[in-house]
């Protein structure tokens, strides 16, 4: 069938609507995920962290975790994770501020559902081994956990993020056939490695420093 001379601007609006739809779509993601700055600094905040585990943590020995430093472990770790949220929200109220939108939205909050089972089970994991007494595995679940949370924010977020995602997933599964201490030198290949990888793309490629 032919369509009507008053069809064909009808058909080219509706073209131009569904354009604007995705742009706008875009942008409310475009600040979901680490900008480069905020990659680079939670790179350095996680290498910091490995660093203070192997020489504070572990004590003289390089493959014991030391049972009275586990509290010490955890204050290194809240720490590190503090500091990452902390740099994250700060790096994205500038960004949000700078185009005239809010950190805090109806996107962030399923950002924040979608994430949640894997810090769940990433913090049920730890506890589950803390009381096993094979803390000193722990890093290779904590990647495949906060992989699988990356993954699922990537589902709102730029590709970039779900392939990060999947770098941890597969560096963590990688990590739970390895000895503890390499697990530890791991960690600071993916939390840290991983986050100064994609901070230097994002900044460069997205220009989202």
């Amino acid at each position: 069938m032919l369509h009507t001379l008053d069809e064909e601007p009808r058909l080219e609006e509706a073209y131009e609507n569904l354009r604007l739809i995705r742009e706008t779509m875009e942008r409310s993601t475009k600040h979901s995920s680490l900008s480069g700055i905020a990659g680079l600094l939670v790179g350095v905040w996680a290498i910091i962290g490995v660093l203070l585990t192997r020489f504070v943590a572990y004590g003289n020995s390089a493959l014991v975790l030391k049972s009275n430093h586990l509290y010490l472990l955890a204050g290194i770790w809240f720490t590190v994770l503090f500091a990452s949220v902390l740099t994250d929200y700060l790096m994205n109220k500038r960004a949000a501020a700078s185009v005239g939108k809010l950190v805090f939205s109806t996107l962030g909050a399923r950002i924040i559902q979608a994430a949640a089972p894997g810090f769940t089970a990433g913090l049920v994991l730890t506890v589950y081994l803390l009381q096993s007494g094979l803390i000193s595995h722990v890093w290779g679940y904590w990647m495949v956990c906060y992989g699988l949370a990356i993954c699922s924010v990537g589902l709102f977020s730029v590709k970039p993020v779900s392939f990060l995602g999947w770098s941890f997933v597969l560096a963590g599964a990688i990590t739970l056939f390895l000895p503890p201490i390499s697990g530890l030198w791991m960690m600071a290949i993916t939390f840290g490695g991983f986050h100064i990888c994609y901070g230097l793309f994002t900044g460069a490629s997205r220009r989202e420093w």
